[in-house]
């Protein structure tokens, strides 16, 4: 958006004086200026808005935002209060259309008005100047106040507008088009007994435009779902400026406040009739929640804490005002609550608390703020859940496998690749009705389909040896509309167990292979899962895996998973170049509880002084256990032990070592000369008591 800074000063004159540090301001605001031109008409300034902000589209949007940092309210622009005219109402017809009026007005024939020229210049920075005095003063209303307008030839309009969803191919002749354009179905559009007249909130059609001859003249206001906005401008390709307004969501009070703008410029820029009224007609829209009145409690002693300040609650409740909340309560000097009302213009990006520590944030300037560290807990303990998943990762990854992520999705010809059976319930399938693309329209049943693509994408990429493993999970259709959500890990692996060697090279993967690295996961999680090859409830994946080299997983007469090497039928569909591919999912989460507590273990409070730490390495002979060292060096020490371990054993020919760590408690009085004197009289005694038996210290 490009602003002219001039024009800018009159709706917020206590703006610096200067153009590079009236940037700098909006800068530290977070309105991100890209680009500022210097010119005999006034200094412009291109701005980067944020996507969710709407009400940064216009000039008194932009000096609220001002007034927040300077406390100084904006006033709304004057306006023109209009007769009632409720028999003319349009009719709503869809839930797209939140708010919706038509005002209506004429024009003089003898004087056609004068548009100023400093909106001349403001329009012409953003392509909306058209030259027809209605038309640009619709533009100047959003370009103001930040509502959108439309304005029709009355004369041109046929029977009585309505708001409805498009058909099929209907057509529309826009604006910017020659030959009509057939829209999709589901658009919200403004249509009268013709046909559309406008896809609401992004354009009009060229049948009821207004022209240098319209005299009679209806000036459309509305407020629409700024998701239909975004699907309707996205269908015709076509970004306008009432569009990029209405995807982030308008304010509702600004309908009837916009339509009465427009008609106030044109009787100021003797445009109207004389003794002409204007009156205004509002129609009864479906209810939406999001617009429903929203209340935040501020409370100050914790805004003091967030941001680490001491905050004046007089000046928060000054600013949070110049911008437009509506805040009662305790501001006392002392602390308190504030409540704070969000305004229409707001209703779309403050939703709670942390929307107005932001606000604050901004209008005080982040930089204004200590830097300090936030304060933490020292956090919970690892769940079960978590742990056993950590076991199962360090087994996997020591084993050279690599994590990936798939899709959650695939298509219906993707998924035709399996070659199933025609009974197989893997051709059930949770499917998305609404999908974007059809290409990621099925919710993966299994997980083979989307692993034998990861084997063929590496393949393609002259890899030789394929392990990878995912967590993720699996949607089984259940009935005729419901779903059950299923944990699953998988793993693939294929190529040569000892690639990449000098010696003992080209041994493919096997079952056995597999099966090793299924206990091991399962021993790591201190379970123990047996391998069958046949099963009460056969797994649906069974049928692509070879009937011979393939077995299920059993924990505690459950079936947890399966595993074996992929059918060659299967694996010929993706022209895999490799003797065997391996794979196997389980139900990782039935492996948690196995073997011990469901709740976390308790974490030991760590020591207030570090342990003193110190190793012993002996030569142990056969016969000699570490256990009877270990009990003589507690046994004998000087010094408090919290532990002796053994934490290294060496072995070559006769010599078998083994390292003690010793660690002595320590409570800051003991020094390093009486750690080593322990270790000294430990060391004594050891060698007095086992020298006999082959006991020698390395």
């Amino acid at each position: 958006m490009r602003v002219n800074l001039s024009l800018l000063r009159r709706y917020r004159p206590e703006m610096p004086a200067s153009a590079e540090d009236a940037c700098a301001l909006l800068e530290d605001l977070g309105i991100e200026v890209k680009r500022l031109q210097r010119s005999p008409d006034g200094d412009v300034a291109t701005l980067e808005l944020l996507a969710n902000r709407g009400d940064h589209h216009c000039y008194v949007g932009i000096a609220r935002e001002l007034g927040g940092r300077l406390e100084r309210p904006t006033p709304a622009p004057p306006s023109s209060e209009p007769a009632p005219e409720p028999s003319a109402a349009p009719a709503v017809e869809t839930a797209t259309c939140l708010a919706f009026g038509i005002g209506r007005c004429t024009l003089d024939d003898a004087n056609p008005g004068l548009l100023p020229e400093e909106w001349r210049d403001a329009l012409a920075l953003n392509d909306e100047h058209t030259g027809l005095l209605a038309v640009d003063a619709a533009n100047v209303v959003g370009r103001e106040i930040g509502q959108p307008l439309h304005v029709y030839d009355a004369d041109r309009v046929t029977g009585p507008l309505r708001v409805r969803l498009s058909d099929e191919g209907e057509p529309a002749d826009l604006l910017d088009s020659d030959e009509p354009v057939p829209l999709p179905a589901g658009l919200t559009v403004v249509a009268d007994d013709e046909g559309v007249v406008a896809v609401a909130g992004v354009m009009g059609t060229r049948r009821t435009a207004v022209t240098a001859t319209t005299r009679r003249l209806l000036v459309e206001s509305g407020l629409f779902d700024p998701v239909a906005v975004r699907r309707a401008a996205r269908a015709l390709r076509r970004q306008t400026a009432a569009a990029t307004r209405f995807e982030r969501g308008a304010d509702p009070g600004l309908v009837r406040a916009g339509a009465a703008r427009a008609v106030a410029l044109l009787g100021a820029w003797g445009a109207l009739a004389p003794g002409a009224a204007w009156t205004w007609s509002e129609s009864k829209c479906p209810t939406d929640s999001r617009l429903e009145p929203r209340e935040i409690t501020l409370d100050l002693g914790r805004l003091d804490t967030y941001y680490a300040t001491s905050f004046d609650p007089a000046a928060v409740e000054r600013r949070l005002t110049c911008l437009g909340f509506r805040v009662s309560g305790d501001a006392a000097p002392d602390g308190g609550r504030l409540r704070v009302g969000v305004p229409g213009h707001r209703l779309w990006d403050v939703f709670d608390l942390e929307c107005l520590y932001e606000e604050v944030g901004r209008v005080w300037g982040f930089d204004s703020f200590p830097a300090v560290l936030p304060e933490t807990g020292g956090g919970a303990a690892p769940t079960a859940r978590r742990r056993a998943q950590s076991a199962l990762e360090r087994v996997l990854v020591g084993y050279g496998f690599f994590e990936v992520m798939t899709d959650g999705f695939y298509s219906r010809s993707a998924h035709e690749r399996l070659g199933l059976s025609a009974g197989s319930p893997l051709h059930r399938h949770v499917e998305l009705r609404n999908a974007i693309d059809r290409n990621f329209s099925l919710l993966k049943n299994n997980a083979l389909l989307q692993a034998l693509d990861v084997a063929d994408y590496n393949q393609r990429h002259s890899l030789t040896c394929g392990k990878y493993f995912e967590f993720t999970h699996l949607f089984e259709a259940v009935g005729d509309d419901g779903h059950r959500e299923l944990p699953v890990l998988w793993g693939m692996l294929w190529g040569e167990e000892t690639y990449g060697a000098w010696q003992h090279g080209g041994t493919s993967f096997d079952f056995w292979y597999l099966k090793g690295v299924l206990e091991e996961m399962a021993h790591a999680c201190g379970a123990r899962v047996e391998l069958r090859r046949t099963a009460e409830q056969p797994s649906p994946v069974a049928e692509l895996l070879h009937p011979n080299r393939s077995a299920h997983l059993v924990l505690d007469g459950r079936e947890i998973g399966l595993c074996g090497e992929v059918h060659p039928a299967v694996t010929a569909n993706w022209k895999l170049r490799t003797e065997r591919v391996l794979y196997f999912e389980l139900d990782w989460t039935a492996l948690v509880a196995e073997g011990r507590p469901a709740d976390a273990a308790p974490v030991d409070d760590m020591p207030e002084h570090p342990l003193l730490r110190r190793d012993l390495a002996l030569h142990l002979p056969a016969g000699l256990t570490a256990g009877e060292v270990r009990e003589r060096i507690e046994a004998v020490s000087p010094l408090p032990l919290a532990w002796a371990h053994v934490t290294d054993l060496y072995e070559s020919g006769d010599v078998r070592a083994h390292t003690f760590e010793l660690a002595f408690e320590n409570d800051n009085t003991v020094t390093a000369e009486q750690v080593n004197a322990a270790m000294g009289a430990i060391t004594a005694h050891v060698l007095d008591r086992f020298r006999e038996r082959g006991v020698y210290q390395r």
